[in-house]
């Protein structure tokens, strides 16, 4: 079956990442709202990644294989999401340096040959583990007043100028970016092997 794939999301990273795959895709951010309810962080990430998908303008059009993601953190049986603002950031990273927090992204891969009802919808997560080295309040207020950690989960962004607070990843370091390339190519070699992408 021919389909266009989309990427639901705004997010410049997930955009950079997925290209590495060489595949064409098309950008469409959804406006959905990310929730806290589920049984599991895992959950929790891949229901944000459904419902992403859900508010696309083009869930149920035919000819569309919808890729949504959502990416939290999990530390001290705790979750976080995006700061609200600098002192949650100032938190975020009290909390994380020199300690081991866990990463988590949910996928969501919806796709559509006719209009309507999705012909499939597969969910899953990866989960990476960060190891952050100590960080003095100096370092902190130092990548605060960057900005980088704005709208990034956990605030701090890997593959910027926050990975200096990072002694170790275990797992897919893409995931800790946003988008875990490695289960993504499973999940369209397996699950949607039969999709001709345009």
């Amino acid at each position: 079956m021919k389909v266009r794939l989309t990427l639901v999301s705004a997010s410049p990273r997930r955009q950079e990442l997925l290209a590495k795959l060489q595949i064409p895709f098309d950008i469409l951010p959804s406006n959905a709202h990310e929730r806290w309810v589920g049984d599991s962080v895992t959950e929790i990430a891949k229901l944000n990644a459904v419902r992403k998908v859900k508010a696309s303008e083009l869930y149920g059009k035919s000819g569309n294989l919808l890729l949504g993601a959502d990416t939290v953190i999990e530390f001290d049986g705790r979750v976080y999401g995006k700061p609200s603002g600098i002192h949650a950031a100032n938190r975020m990273l009290e909390l994380f340096a020199g300690n081991t927090h866990r990463v988590i992204t949910g996928i969501c891969l919806a796709v559509f040959t006719r209009t309507g009802r999705a012909n499939k919808t597969v969910t899953d997560a990866a989960v990476s583990e960060v190891v952050f080295h100590d960080l003095t309040k100096k370092d902190i207020r130092h990548y605060l007043r960057s900005g980088e950690w704005q709208g990034k989960a956990g605030a701090y962004a890997i593959q910027g100028e926050g990975g200096k607070f990072v002694s170790a990843v275990r797992g897919d370091y893409e995931n800790v970016v946003g988008l875990p390339l490695g289960l993504l190519r499973e999940k369209l070699g397996s699950d949607f092997s039969d999709c001709n992408l345009l």
